[in-house]
């Protein structure tokens, strides 16, 4: 039970890698989002007078953390959380550019087989030069957010 209660918080911090705005990483959970270099995978296709490129918004530009609750009923935890993530391009990018998301997350976890029950993600809020990129891609980057929660929770029950 102590290992899977670790593993909620850890996962809901990982939940808030879609959670995310601001510079600086003032707080633990703020900087373990940034550790985790949530932007490091993302990449774009971008158009411009017939010719597309390949962008890389995978800089980390600030992770902000606006709330999170934590619940504990018998073995059912749930946890929610709101915050904001912005990532850009490189400084030597061709386009330069960058967005940010700002997503609520809740999800339900089952402390006996450590599995999630239940979980909802959604991006509330976008900007930045590629905002509308991030938004049209809402269910392909809320899978891969589920898929994230799910691997690392199963990886804390292991210890």
């Amino acid at each position: 039970m102590r290992n899977c209660l670790g593993l909620l918080a850890a996962g809901v911090s990982l939940l808030q890698l879609c959670s995310f705005a601001n510079a600086q990483a003032p707080n633990a959970l703020e900087k373990a989002i940034g550790d985790a270099q949530p932007c490091r995978s993302l990449k774009t296709k971008v158009s411009s007078f017939g010719i597309s490129v390949d962008v890389g918004v995978d800089k980390l530009d600030s992770v902000k953390i606006e709330n999170l609750q934590l619940s504990v009923n018998g073995n059912t935890a749930e946890a929610s959380a709101r915050g904001t993530l912005a990532c850009k391009t490189s400084d030597e990018a061709l386009v330069e550019g960058g967005f940010s998301a700002t997503a609520e997350v809740r999800l339900k976890v089952d402390l006996t087989s450590c599995k999630m029950t239940d979980t909802s993600i959604e991006i509330v809020k976008t900007g930045g030069r590629f905002g509308d990129i991030v938004k049209g891609l809402e269910t392909e980057i809320s899978s891969a957010l589920r898929r994230s929660l799910e691997k690392n929770l199963a990886k804390l029950c292991e210890k």
